[in-house]
């Protein structure tokens, strides 16, 4: 064969090489990463592809339904409604270790919105001095969130924690508190027993003076596996609005003489109160457990007085993974009045 016929049969296969190859679909590029866990900041955490932030978004959504019996005329026994709450926590290691903040909505209004770093935190944070335990009927376990500045510290066992926060008083006008309530208080864990002590400083203001007002808190919970118990007394004079009780409610909203020392310029006619209660988890099966609820709140200043009792039980059924539901009975003697109810919630966890 002639050399030129083979150059020229060659020329021919790569030109049709060629074209067949351009008639080929384009290769596909590589998928984009998949965004990994960062087990540094535990679980549930997940790294955002194109940067060193970790993010961790959770939340609920929830039905509240309730009846109360011995409602006024023209009050409705029944009520129905839902609530949501969605959190969205992002960190991320830095030069000064880790970085940390967290955003948390509820029902269209912001409940915290903080950052935290080498101990501190700064913003709106749950209140270190909260009452917890209660049951659901008038809202959550007590979540009193705050807006300040608070430091944390390990001590073997122990943590301390330090806090400047808005002061716990509705001051308004003419009396406005001129410095932050302080707070100091401590956890320690031994075992399966669990001890928080914490002391609150207040500045109580009113049109015609001012007094020194404190208030003191002991929490007490031991884990015994087949019941866990739970303990709570809370003492204030003059600071009578951290006596939150764990329903979510608190005498200084019944009451709003308590609030500060009326007429007294010298601080000496302070409203004084005590809370007590005591709770009993006991786990059922896999899926389930009953609560058992007690407290008491009394304020007292002059020959005015508020006081609230209440009982619940409650039975918490987990329906799925993250689905619960739990209803509850109820009895509250308020002010000598008393009222009989139950109250159910539904609520997914995510």
């Amino acid at each position: 064969m002639k050399l030129s016929t083979v150059l020229l049969s060659s020329a021919a296969l790569l030109v049709a090489g060629a074209a067949y190859a351009a008639d080929l679909p384009a290769k596909k590029a590589a998928p984009a990463a998949a965004p990994t866990g960062c087990a540094a900041f535990g679980a549930g955490y997940i790294a955002i592809p194109g940067g060193d932030t970790c993010l961790k978004i959770s939340g609920y959504v929830r039905s509240n339904n309730t009846y109360t019996s011995n409602q006024s005329r023209g009050t409705a026994p029944y009520s129905f409604g839902g609530a949501y709450g969605l959190q969205f926590e992002a960190a991320n290691q830095t030069e000064i270790g880790a970085v940390k903040s967290t955003i948390l909505i509820e029902n269209n209004a912001t409940t915290d919105a903080n950052v935290s770093f080498g101990g501190f935190t700064g913003g709106r944070f749950d209140g270190p001095f909260d009452i917890g335990g209660g049951y659901n009927h008038s809202g959550d376990n007590m979540q009193n969130h705050v807006g300040g500045l608070k430091y944390s510290a390990p001590l073997g066992a122990t943590t301390l924690t330090f806090a400047a926060i808005s002061s716990e008083d509705n001051n308004a006008g003419a009396t406005v508190a001129s410095r932050p309530d302080l707070i100091a208080f401590a956890e320690t864990s031994v075992g399966a027993f669990t001890a928080d002590l914490g002391l609150a400083s207040h500045e109580v203001i009113s049109a015609t003076g001012s007094g020194q007002g404190y208030a003191g808190l002991v929490k007490l919970k031991y884990d015994a596996g087949v019941a866990s118990f739970f303990g709570y007394a809370a003492y204030a004079n003059g600071a009578t609005k951290y006596l939150y009780d764990g329903s979510g409610r608190n005498a200084i909203n019944s009451n709003t003489t308590y609030v500060t020392n009326d007429s007294s310029a010298d601080g000496s006619n302070l409203a004084a109160g005590s809370f007590y209660a005591g709770e009993i988890d006991i786990p059922i099966g896999k899926n389930d457990s009953i609560g058992l609820y007690g407290e008491n709140l009394k304020i007292t200043q002059d020959v005015k007085s508020y006081s609230l009792t209440q009982y619940a039980v409650s039975l918490k059924h987990t329906i799925a993974k993250g689905l619960w539901i739990r209803p509850e009975i109820f009895a509250d003697t308020e002010n000598g009045g008393t009222t009989n109810g139950a109250f159910i919630r539904i609520e997914r966890d995510f």
